[in-house]
This record gives structure tokens, sequence and C-alpha cells, in this order.
């Protein structure tokens, strides 16, 4: 059940590499065809954009032109992979290192680097990309690609010189602006971050995503209608654009309007290739709203039934974890999180920034049957995984762990970092109207409950937090 980062898009954006830079004294790309070069160009274009259902129409074209093109094969395996499809990614791969012998040097190595990167040998890929970076210093994407996997193993810095020196080789090359825009808002300096995206928008001004990666950064702080204005925007650029509609469903989700969730997130589904995988995502969409309306019977069958098809959909794993721990079934909890391990350590995850989501489960699980110390404990690690960004989810979670120990300034205190990036996160929120209304504080729970309910004043009747939130402020009212 692998981990996703935003949704895959940034470590498959990190694959997006068109060879253009480089020594002169050897051909660019091995193809005899005018034509398959043409449509290879383009067919980068598209896939540096997200557009995978076009790129791959684009690829199969360029391989019914020049089917020994070991380029193309390479770059249809990372089309395959950017939708979650590692069968078909290993297929197209395969075939890429079969003509390989036949292209240039620099060719190979890019092939060798996202060969290993589809078997998820990270240490190898990156031991390549240092060769290329260091034969071709003027391989932009060669640094894009390194700095992916200082970004995973939490080394922003790194990271974030090399995102840089890519956009220094080629300041029109969009994507290590929009990689250097994440990075920055992952070490929490959003206003570079803000610059970066806009840059981003400036250097792509037609294509859809730098207004959605715009809006992500919004998203992430907390300003959810200036960022559902900016997806919005994305989907003038291209209606089916299938991450902004997603994201817009992501938001109702979380503002709590479940029904008009279901139907963005399923739109957005229906404009990617179709797989299994596909199948998977569309099934666990549903099981995640189930989950919000606190259907958690209902929600472990789908869960359980998106597994069956997809082993190593992430999603379904965590949610099938976390629906097994609200029907108190912890045990069940504790095997699915074990499964989760063992997909992280099929995919070399254990030390990378993966782990963080994985050690908040083992936490709220331990949280919920009382053993508030090993839950601690789990929050402990997870901050060994964790950014400045993706630190708050562990102070949530430790509010919850001292609002149980009744320790109500600890739980404060962790409340206060939950909300320092975001400060309209409704989790973290409700947590704080928790501890105010265990301590006694009547006013403070009103206040911080009707923020909560001016967030979810267009929530569906079944959102379950709403329900709770509204039994607890009525319980004030009786006081």
């Amino acid at each position: 059940m692998a981990v996703h980062l935003r949704n895959n898009r940034c470590v498959n954006a990190l694959l997006a590499c068109a060879l253009w830079a480089g020594c002169t004294q050897e051909p660019k790309l091995s193809t005899g065809s005018g034509e398959a070069l043409k449509l290879y160009t383009e067919s980068v274009d598209l896939w540096e954009k997200f557009y995978y259902t076009e790129a791959k129409a684009s690829l199969d074209r360029v391989l019914k032109i020049d089917s020994t093109f070991a380029m193309a094969w390479a770059r249809l395996a990372l089309v395959d992979l950017g939708v979650q499809d590692e069968n078909s990614a290993g297929i197209a791969m395969r075939k890429a290192i079969q003509y390989s012998s036949s292209a240039t040097q620099r060719e190979q190595l890019y092939i060798r680097m996202w060969d290993h990167r589809i078997h998820f040998a990270y240490t190898k890929a990156s031991e390549v990309a240092d060769s290329l970076i260091d034969l071709y210093p003027r391989e932009k994407e060669a640094y894009v690609f390194r700095g992916t996997f200082y970004e995973q193993n939490q080394n922003l810095d790194a990271a974030i010189r090399l995102y840089q020196k890519a956009a220094e080789i080629d300041t029109a090359y969009a994507h290590a602006v929009m990689l250097l825009g994440y990075a920055y808002s992952s070490a929490g300096e959003q206003e570079k971050a803000i610059a970066c995206m806009e840059r981003y928008i400036r250097l792509a001004p037609d294509a859809a995503d730098p207004r959605a990666s715009y809006a992500d950064l919004l998203l992430r702080v907390g300003r959810y209608n200036e960022a559902l204005e900016q997806y919005k925007k994305s989907l003038e650029l291209k209606p089916d654009y299938w991450y902004s509609i997603n994201q817009i469903g992501n938001i109702y989700a979380i503002l709590g309007k479940l029904k008009d969730s279901a139907e963005q997130l399923t739109k957005g589904l229906s404009f990617l290739l179709t797989s299994t995988q596909l199948e998977a995502s569309k099934i666990t969409i549903d099981a995640n709203l189930n989950f919000k309306r606190g259907m958690y019977e209902q929600a472990v069958r789908q869960y359980t039934e998106a597994l069956s098809l997809d082993s190593a959909n992430g999603k379904a794993g965590y949610g099938l974890a976390y629906a097994q721990c609200k029907l108190r079934k912890f045990k069940d909890a504790e095997q699915t999180a074990a499964r989760i391990k063992q997909e992280l350590e099929r995919r070399n995850l254990m030390e990378s920034q993966a782990m963080l989501e994985f050690h908040l489960l083992l936490a709220s699980v331990y949280t919920e049957e009382e053993m508030l110390e090993k839950g601690e404990a789990e929050c402990n690690r997870a901050f060994d995984f964790s950014s400045p960004l993706s630190r708050p989810a562990v102070y949530r979670q430790l509010a919850e762990i001292n609002l149980k120990r009744r320790a109500f300034e600890d739980a404060f205190d962790a409340c206060e970092e939950a909300l320092s990036i975001n400060p309209n996160s409704p989790s973290a929120l409700l947590v704080l109207t928790r501890v105010y209304a265990a301590q006694g504080n009547s006013r403070m729970t009103k206040e911080i409950g009707n923020r909560l309910l001016n967030l979810w004043k267009d929530a569906d009747a079944d959102f379950q937090d709403l329900v709770k939130l509204r039994k607890l402020l009525a319980g004030q009212h009786q006081v």
C-alpha cells in the first residue's frame, strides 16, 4: 500500500525529463525518424503538464513509427508509473532496456536511472543520477531527479540546492521551479514557495498545472476558498484536468460536502487511463466518504474490496486500518498496519518521509487502545520523518494523547503547534474544541466550535465530525 506524495504528482514530475541539453558531440535522442522525434517531444511536453492520457496516446504513436526508440519506451514506463500501473511500467521499461544498446551513453544512463526508480532501487538510481551530473553537468533533469531523493529522505536543503541548479541551467525549466516551490513550502518558507509558483504560472501561462500548484500551497495553509478559485482557474485552461477536479473534491471533503466531493473525485478519475488501479481508487473514494459518514463497517468492506484489486493502494490500506480502529478491532488494525509496513519495505521506503504516515497510524491505534505511552513513542518516531509542513499532524495526535491524559496545558501547547501552519485545520480545531470542553471552559468551547461551524456551514447532515461537534456544543448550552 504505497504512500502517496501529492497524489504521486510530485514524485512523477521529478521523472519528467526531456534530453535537450548537454554535450553536443553526440545525438540527443536515438531515432532515425523525424516524425517520431517530433511526437516524442510533444509527449514529453504533455507528460510535464501531467496530461497522462494524452501523453500515453502520443507515445503510442511514436512507437508505431519507431518501435525500437528506447527513450520512448522508457517514457511510456514513466507514464504508466504515474497512474500506479507497475506491471505496465515494468513491461515498457524492459523494452527500453532491450533497445538501449543502440542508444547514446546519455540515454542509457537515463534509462538505467528510471529503471532503478521503477523498481524502488533508490540508492542505485541516485548513483546513476550522480554519474549523469558528473558526465553531463548541464543535464538539468539529473539535478531534479537527484533532488527528489534528498527530499524523500527529509534533506530539504540539499533538494532545494539541486532544484535551484536545474532552474539556473535553464531559466525556463518550469518543472524545477514548481518543485522548488513545493520544497520551500515543505521547509516552512511559504513566501518563497508562493513566489516560485507565481513564476511557474508565468513560465507556463496556458497550462493547467501551475494554477493547480499555486492552489496546493493555499490549501496547505487553510485558505480553502482561495484554493478553490485557483483550481477552477486551472480548469478554465483545461476543463478535463483530472488533478484540479480531484483537489476540488478533496476540499469539499474537508468542508464536509461529501456528496459534492464524491461527484468531483469520481469525475476526476474518469479522465485518467483505465486500469485495475483506477477501479480500486474509485472504490476507495466511496470508502473514504463512508468513513466520514461514520459508516465504518461499509468502509471496511469497500477498503478490503479495493485492496483485493490493488494490494498496493495506500489510501485503501490506511483507510482500512483507521476504520478497523473506529470499530475497536485493534488487532485487525495492527495486522493491517503490518501489511502496510511490508509494502513500505518492498518499496524501500523505510527511511523515507513515507514513514511519517505509518507512525501516525500506529500512534492513533495505540491512543484509541488507551496505550498512551506507546502512542506517544510512535509520535516521537513520526517526528524523525517530518518536515516543518508535516509536523503539525504529529502535534495534533499528541494533543489527542494529552487530552486522554487530561494534561490540558500540554494538550493546548500541542494544539498551538498543530495550527501553526494551517490555522483553519478542521481536525486540529476539533481537538482544540474538545480540550476546552473537557477542561470545562464553555466560552472557548463555543468560540472555537463556532469557527468550525462556519467552515462546515454547507456540510452534509451525515458528516460525522459535524454531528459530533453539534452534540458537544449542545452539551455546553446545557451547562
